[in-house]
């Protein structure tokens, strides 16, 4: 009953995103904290100029974040629908994403992971519409662009820079070297901003002292911490079962899903790879790397085959991160 409802494909399912958001955020709206920006790990200029407009403001911090993760579920759910690579049109993916990122209390803020994410999203956007066009410079160019602004927001999204290349030789299948220079051209657009910006306002020193001290500042305890392994061993074991269900109808679904979900499996490797190698990564990084495990997950829960199994393992997902929500703080 409850994964029949969570799959449907209806304006009751597209609700069900900021009702589902609500139970989850209920507690930090209630009674918001204001952002200590020491816990705003990552965090870019774009970010702190956000920031400016919310200080001491406590529920508007935490009521922008709560509507980015919003957005960013309703987004997810669109590009499934808009590239049609999942069995079935559902607002199952942002309801994945959702619940995963909500059941993290430490999330639950304006923090520069969920500005980031709304960027990432539009990368993948025009990351995707590169399929099937031979030197496609345009998008191409967006897609690295818009990755820059996220990471100017969060600095961890750097890693997602190679993705940009993986996508054309597995999208556009395409080895012109002016195509390869692109994403170079994209990514360094903004950045080149942000130095001549620091370079003029005198505050080069201080941007370039905080990188470093960002690159070498531990902030991966949250890996060995209980909670956050029971959750991700269940969302684990969920994406595993979604990629088996992806692998057994590989030769089967078009040619433009199998793309997407190439890009789909770099895109976690790339981010697990890093969450797990460099140190200076908190767990705001959840929220990028539940972007593909939505879809995996989403992959596998709406196949018809085993409903009862998949029913069982819904309610354990769901019942898992309630359980997270209230006693990992």
């Amino acid at each position: 009953m409850l994964l029949r409802i969570l799959k449907s494909n209806t304006l009751l399912s597209a609700l069900l995103i900021p009702v589902i958001g609500l139970l989850f955020w209920m507690h930090s709206l209630q009674a918001p904290k204001l952002l200590d920006l020491d816990v705003a790990h990552g965090a870019m200029p774009l970010y702190y100029m956000v920031m400016r407009y919310f200080k001491n403001q406590d529920f508007w911090q935490v009521f922008m974040g709560f509507s980015l993760v919003i957005v960013n579920s309703l987004l997810i759910a669109q590009l499934g629908s808009a590239f049609i690579f999942l069995k079935k049109r559902s607002y199952l993916p942002g309801i994945i994403y959702l619940i995963t990122v909500s059941s993290l209390q430490v999330l639950h803020a304006l923090l520069p992971v969920h500005l980031a994410t709304l960027f990432v999203l539009t990368s993948i956007y025009f990351t995707f519409d590169t399929f099937h066009k031979k030197v496609e410079i345009t998008y191409t160019f967006n897609a690295s662009f818009f990755l820059a602004i996220a990471s100017l927001f969060y600095i961890p999204v750097v890693v997602l820079f190679p993705l940009v290349w993986i996508s054309i030789f597995v999208l556009q299948k395409d080895d012109n070297w002016r195509l390869l220079a692109v994403p170079i051209l994209g990514f360094g657009v903004p950045w080149l901003f942000m130095w001549v910006y620091s370079f003029l306002t005198d505050s080069y020193t201080i941007l370039w002292n905080e990188l470093i001290n960002m690159l070498w500042t531990r902030h991966n305890e949250y890996l060995l911490q209980p909670y956050f392994l029971l959750l991700t061993f269940v969302v684990a074991f969920l994406t595993t079962l979604g990629s088996i269900s992806v692998i057994s109808v590989y030769q089967r679904i078009k040619v433009s899903a199998r793309k997407y979900f190439v890009i789909c499996y770099w895109f976690l490797g790339l981010i697990v790879v890093s969450a797990l190698g460099l140190i200076t990564i908190s767990i705001e990084i959840v929220a990028l790397s539940t972007i593909p495990v939505a879809y995996f997950v989403s992959q596998y829960l709406l196949s018809d085959n085993r409903t009862k199994l998949k029913e069982v393992l819904t309610w354990i997902f769901v019942g898992t991160a309630a359980f997270v929500l209230v006693f990992y703080v």
